[in-house]
């Protein structure tokens, strides 16, 4: 198989939202590059914004929303498109502390709910050991 596979998801580490487009409308944005934009996944991201507390907000622009709450719209977004690994390049880095606590746990509680297998590369080791079940280290 040559070229990227529709199996994965990629998450990087800004959410990379377009200011100028609603939260919907964003997170149907990988769906619509895939021209897999109809009804059923419109339904679909409907659904997974209602099941993780962005759909009041869904006519919103990313300024509006908190930092936590456009990480939330960016894994929405990846996970439109229905893949079934993720990589997750640093996806919570650019957020404070705290936020990347509260938000790492609702991500990978979204991902265990979802059954995706996730692949996370990140620097901040206590993150690492509390979000994994397998661990690579490299130096």
């Amino acid at each position: 198989m040559n070229g990227i596979s529709p199996k994965i998801g990629y998450m990087l580490q800004r959410d990379c939202l377009l200011e100028w487009r609603t939260i919907l409308s964003n997170t149907m944005f990988g769906l619509e590059i895939k021209r897999k934009k109809n009804k059923e996944d419109k339904d679909y991201v409907e659904e997974l914004l209602k099941k993780y507390d962005l759909y009041e907000f869904k006519d919103k622009y990313p300024s509006e929303l908190s930092g936590g709450m456009r990480q939330r719209a960016a894994l929405i977004r990846t996970l439109a498109v229905k893949p079934k690994i993720l990589l997750l390049d640093e996806a919570f880095s650019a957020l404070d502390y705290q936020t990347r606590i509260m938000v790492t746990n609702d991500i990978y509680n979204i991902l265990r709910k979802e059954g995706i297998t996730a692949i996370v590369v990140t620097h901040d080791i206590s993150e690492g050991r509390c979000q994994s079940r397998h661990q690579v280290k490299y130096d």
